[in-house]
């Protein structure tokens, strides 16, 4: 395992955190760094995902050859937006891929998020639920409250508002996977997350960014947790990511 890892075309700016024996890894991504290419569109010369390697969007895997010509495949379980960093869960298994993405689906994974925000109303903790429907507006997804699928989060406060630019830290557990889903339920409360430049404060994220020289949605992936099968039965695997630099920088600021 330790050669496959190796072996690896990684962004620079990405690393493998945490692996297991049976092909499971978690990668930490990058803000601004695609989980995997686009699809059906020219290559962009400045997009960068990921891996630098071939991607499938029918089987949902990159793949390589390695330095002595040998073939390497590596299988997606779920995705992160560009704009948000932390913990990305893939294997080299096609099985082992499908029975992590039941998981997702079965809601048998624990998914841990912090967002740094600006609450412009009390934050309510507990269990936030809506209904959120996907709409493209100019090619582009767009999601609002409306008649679509439920979104449930359950979030607590990590970090009271306060500093310079009155800013809170929300711990966030998606027990569902919708399409910015946590960027639109802190919208819908009032509680935009920073550097947002879809569902956020336009006029504030531009101050912070110049005050701050800090230009990022601050959404981190920070811990994921889930039972993996092996020959000697379930294991636990747990990855986790410290919450980024820069989002702490906003905080103390």
């Amino acid at each position: 395992m330790n050669f496959y890892i190796n072996s690896l075309p990684l962004d620079h700016h990405c690393n493998v955190i945490q692996f297991h024996d049976s092909g499971v890894l978690a990668i930490e991504k990058a803000p601004n760094i695609l989980t995997h290419p686009n699809k059906k569109k020219a290559k962009n010369k400045y997009e960068r995902s990921v891996l630098n390697a071939e991607y499938s969007h029918e089987h949902e895997c990159y793949h390589w050859k390695g330095s002595s010509g040998e073939k390497h495949t590596l299988y997606l379980t779920h995705r992160l937006d560009s704009p948000t960093s932390g913990v990305l869960i893939a294997t080299n298994s096609e099985k082992q891929s499908q029975e992590i993405k039941n998981l997702f689906l079965q809601k048998d994974i624990r998914k841990t998020y912090f967002a740094v925000v600006r609450p412009n109303r009390p934050i309510i903790e507990g269990t936030w639920k809506d209904s959120l429907r996907e709409n493209r507006q100019n090619g582009k997804i767009r999601v609002t409250r409306g008649n679509g699928s439920l979104a449930i989060t359950k979030a607590t406060i990590e970090r009271k508002k306060g500093g310079l630019y009155g800013l809170a830290l929300l711990r966030l557990n998606p027990l569902t996977g919708r399409t910015h889903q946590l960027r639109v339920q802190c919208a819908l409360r009032n509680h935009a997350i920073i550097g947002d430049k879809t569902y956020g404060d336009f006029s504030f994220n531009r101050k912070i960014s110049k005050a701050s020289k800090i230009d990022r949605l601050c959404l981190h992936s920070t811990e994921i947790e889930f039972k993996i099968n092996t020959p000697d039965g379930k294991v636990n695997f747990h990855a986790e990511s410290p919450l980024p630099r820069s989002m702490g920088k906003l905080l103390l600021e």
